[in-house]
């Protein structure tokens, strides 16, 4: 009989810790969705500006005026002339997007999300 007294399920502490478990991994998913959509966005953003570049040739001040013009609809807010970058000097020139963001969790805790891509002509 004391066999089955031991296999009632879990403890009242468990249950706690598994709802606490279970509601930090939710906080984390809603705080760090809506960045990694952002990303998403402009990276496709990205994308299609420089497939209309390519067929022209690439002009950057254009290049650079459709990004900013599709992120300010999106709702996006990064600084382009600090975080986007053209480097021609590389065998094909290539665009690179380098930036942090840091999103605020609870108390004194922040997550720090880094998103480096590079784009090829």
């Amino acid at each position: 009989m004391k066999s089955l007294h031991r296999q009632r399920g879990m403890s009242l502490w468990g249950v706690v810790f598994l709802t606490a478990l279970v509601l930090f991994t939710g906080l984390l998913l809603v705080k760090m969705s809506g960045v990694y959509y952002d990303h998403q966005t402009l990276n496709k953003t990205i994308r299609n500006a420089l497939a209309g570049q390519t067929a022209t040739g690439f002009s950057e001040s254009e290049f650079f005026d459709r990004v900013a013009k599709n992120m300010q609809i999106n709702g996006i807010r990064i600084d382009l002339k600090k975080e986007l970058t053209y480097d021609k000097r590389q065998s094909p020139p290539v665009v690179v997007l380098n930036y942090e963001k840091r999103e605020h969790l609870f108390l004194n805790v922040d997550v720090v999300m880094s998103f480096h891509q590079e784009y090829e002509l």
